[in-house]
């Protein structure tokens, strides 16, 4: 366990369920209150081993997946399925979070379960039950996704446009509508609005190119680019934006040529708003915050494909352009299952093998000085190899100014045995227009004010020791 994790797992561990709800967390972390309610009470219940804290997100991950083929089968075709369906079940990002604490698989689970719903709306006549059932899910999803607001907002704008000939039905969609918005606000003045002014948060994100620039035309290349970003990082597509735009389109218009202009609205809206809402830095539309909308995305593809095949009435030239075509979209499924069953590579910032290596080594008195993304790792496993008698600081990050990073060195104790743990390494801002790897950085400063006794790389050299005597 690492980061964002670990400093969720710190929480649980050391929060009562009602502190979870009503406070801030620590460690400059966000994630939804009914989320934490369920870990909380399964550590409870059964402690907080890795399985169990990671059990959550691994169920979800399962049931999205049978989920996410029941979708399909009510909105694309036997080509269009069969590619959505690899893609979704062989994503680097939806695997990677299915094993890990953090809320992004259940974001998955509620869009496909929201989605469902949706489309029990659209395929019979609906009763006020229906609705109710709407409405009770609406509720209990923000409580469970923060990303369940866009859906909503999707489901409820394309519903009140479908009953729209129907007063009875459009004031039930109405009501519902101002039962979620009610129930949104709620949740937004007594716990988001601490964490979507998170000072900290939003400078992260913000690094990272995660908001639309305000006004939009001020930088015209962040939609590309954001776009990229969701097709080829998050969904883990491969190709490029001029071969798998024309994709979505032509999936758009399938829709549209089968008089199905509600799944044209509910798959789309929601990209837009969370577009929209990240230009006012309120949730980034940036990795694995937008997880959510694969589901979505891998739907409108997979007509398009489906439109693509059809075209040709021979079937062996079908299936041929069809392997084309997952040949061209889908080449990231090799290194995914090379990554997740051979190499591991996804452990490449495992930190155990560092304290290991410490445990060994360190004498007592030693100081420890912690990368400031490795403060909750250190916290959590110390104990486990028998270093929490150890003191030792946490840096702060300084990657706007690595000057910074100078002055926080230069008063650490002289004379003294330092360790310093490093993982998960940025860069900093050197000067205008260059940057260094911090680890890098904070070396070479040591090394000209210190004598270097010993250090270990992990076997991969994301994860580092170094023990120092300051001069």
């Amino acid at each position: 366990m690492r980061g964002d994790e670990l400093a969720v797992t710190l929480n649980l561990i050391n929060r009562s369920a009602i502190d979870l709800i009503t406070k801030p967390l620590d460690y400059e972390q966000a994630a939804p209150f009914g989320f934490l309610l369920i870990i909380k009470a399964l550590i409870t219940i059964f402690g907080h081993s890795e399985y169990v804290l990671r059990l959550t997100a691994f169920v979800a991950a399962c049931v999205s997946l049978i989920l996410m083929q029941s979708l399909l089968t009510k909105t694309v075709e036997r080509y269009g399925n069969i590619f959505a369906l690899v893609a979704f079940a062989f994503g680097n990002y939806l695997i990677y979070y299915s094993a890990e604490l953090k809320q992004y698989s259940t974001d998955v689970l509620l869009s496909l379960v929201l989605l469902l719903v949706f489309y029990q709306h659209l395929s019979k006549e609906t009763t006020a039950k229906d609705f109710l059932l709407l409405a009770v899910l609406g509720i209990l999803a923000l409580c469970f996704s923060y990303t369940a607001l866009f859906i909503l907002a999707g489901i409820g704008i394309t519903l009140f446009l479908h009953y729209w000939g129907n007063k009875q039905r459009l004031l039930w969609i109405t009501l519902t509508g101002m039962i979620w918005a009610g129930t949104f606000l709620a949740l937004y003045i007594l716990l988001l609005r601490h964490q979507t002014q998170d000072s900290y948060l939003i400078t992260f994100w913000d690094n990272l190119l995660s908001f639309m620039p305000m006004p939009p035309w001020r930088d015209i290349s962040w939609f590309p680019k954001a776009l990229d970003g969701l097709f080829f990082v998050v969904a883990g597509l491969s190709s490029s934006l001029i071969f798998v735009i024309p994709i979505y389109a032509l999936g758009l218009w399938r829709f549209l040529k089968e008089k199905k202009w509600q799944w044209v609205l509910v798959l789309t809206v929601p990209i837009g708003l969370n577009i929209i809402v990240s230009g006012f830095q309120k949730y980034p539309f940036h990795g694995r915050l937008i997880l959510y909308l694969l589901p979505l995305v891998f739907i409108v593809l997979g007509k398009g494909i489906d439109l693509l095949i059809c075209l040709s009435r021979n079937r062996v030239f079908a299936n041929i352009a069809f392997a084309a075509l997952i040949i061209l979209l889908l080449r990231p499924v090799i290194p995914t299952t090379n990554s997740y069953l051979f190499t591991r590579s996804y452990l490449s910032e495992d930190l155990k093998s560092v304290f290991s290596f410490l445990e060994e080594n360190h004498q007592d008195g030693d100081l420890i000085y912690l990368y400031h993304f490795v403060g909750p790792e250190y916290v959590y496993y110390a104990p486990a190899y028998n270093l929490e008698k150890l003191s030792y600081v946490t840096g702060q990050n300084n990657s706007g100014n690595a000057r910074k990073y100078q002055t926080e060195l230069s008063s650490l104790p002289r004379g003294q045995r330092i360790w310093f743990i490093f993982s998960f390494v940025i860069e900093t801002k050197v000067r205008k227009g260059i940057r260094q790897d911090e680890r890098e950085y904070m070396l070479n400063y040591l090394k000209e004010n210190g004598t270097l006794l010993n250090e270990f790389y992990a076997t991969n050299k994301v994860s580092s020791a170094h023990l120092f005597i300051l001069k």
